[in-house]
């Protein structure tokens, strides 16, 4: 199924969202300025809504972690001149897929059977 795909465009397009995303958890992980304290009280107030803020950060920056493991893995599949089969059962994977969500190592099948 890869030769319908351009392969040279799929890994510019990894590439590209390997950066997004690095920049992405970049962000997201950067140390709260010096300034910033946050305290806690009876209330609500603003250094609980700070505190809210960085553990949604830091959970997204979990999830962005995901994705940058699976680019990366994609990367490797072209390099291995593998992409476009299945990680786990070797099939191959439907072009569709793969133009969809480049970073598919799996078989749709397999990554049913993997939630």
């Amino acid at each position: 199924m890869t030769e319908e795909l351009d392969l040279t465009a799929t890994e510019a397009r990894l590439r590209a969202r390997l950066s997004e995303v690095d920049a992405e958890i970049t962000e997201l992980t950067k140390p709260p300025e010096a300034s910033a304290g946050i305290s806690f009280g009876k209330r609500v107030g603003d250094g609980t809504t700070q505190a809210i803020g960085r553990f949604t950060d830091v959970g997204i920056a979990n999830d962005l972690q995901g994705i940058r493991e699976r680019i990366e893995r994609a990367l490797e599949k072209l390099d291995e001149s593998t992409y476009g089969t299945c990680d786990n059962c070797s099939k191959q994977i439907v072009a569709g897929r793969l133009l969809a969500a480049p970073e598919s190592a799996l078989c749709i099948e397999c990554a049913q059977n993997a939630r």
